[in-house]
């Protein structure tokens, strides 16, 4: 049996400025209904904006391989991905010009063969993950957080909030589990609970949700 949901909501946590509110502090408030066993799967855009690690997108000013690269990315549905050339620029910045021209080769041969995704296989999960520019925040980027990162964040929410803490990226195509602390449920158990994204997109989604163990009706009866 899959584990209960609590969902939060998301406008309840949106009050004041975002970009200087504290994780824990916002967590700590909207935190009254936990209980013991429950684990809080924490969005990893709100983990990023609520700790400061966004990017401004003004510093990104994309060259020549960035605008060329965007103009060849095809977007799925409504999501504009690496076509936005400043995402594009933090990527080549951040992983590197070799790698990046090596997975645009790769993706220019194996795509007539039907073959998707390579660019983001060779490029790596930052060309993947990076996540903004575009409303409501097309002025800033959301860089991944790297994977001990994430494992140290949620270590020290769960001290600060005495509950499971995970860090989770998920959308309505899918998603990961970006970490776990020690007594949050596990990431195979969220990954279930969570793949059909009770956190919603966008101005539609929740900042965090609360997975509660479902009861035993055997043992209360």
């Amino acid at each position: 049996m899959h584990p209960a949901l609590t969902i939060c909501d998301f406008r309840s946590i949106r009050g004041g400025s975002p970009e200087t509110d504290d994780l824990t502090l916002a967590l700590k408030e909207h935190l009254d209904v936990a209980e013991p066993g429950d684990t809080i799967a924490i969005s990893e855009k709100v983990a990023i904006l609520l700790t400061g690690r966004t990017v401004d997108i003004s510093t990104m000013q994309p060259g020549r391989l960035a605008q060329f690269l965007a103009r060849h990315v095809r977007p799925r549905t409504d999501s504009k991905g690496l076509s936005v050339a400043e995402k594009m620029e933090y990527v080549i910045r951040t992983v590197g010009y070799r790698r990046i021209i090596a997975a645009s080769i790769g993706s220019a041969v194996t795509r007539p063969l039907g073959m998707h995704g390579a660019f983001y296989r060779m490029a790596g999960p930052i060309a993947r993950d990076v996540d903004g520019g575009r409303p409501p925040y097309e002025h800033v980027l959301f860089p991944p957080f790297e994977t001990k990162v994430a494992q140290r964040l949620c270590a020290d929410l769960e001290r600060a909030l005495d509950i499971g803490v995970s860090i989770v990226d998920l959308n309505d195509y899918g998603g990961s589990i970006r970490a776990v602390s020690p007594r949050s449920l596990s990431a195979e158990t969220l990954a279930t609970v969570l793949g059909d994204n009770p956190l919603g997109q966008r101005l539609t989604s929740t900042p965090f949700v609360l997975v509660r163990p479902a009861q035993d009706p055997a043992k209360h009866g």
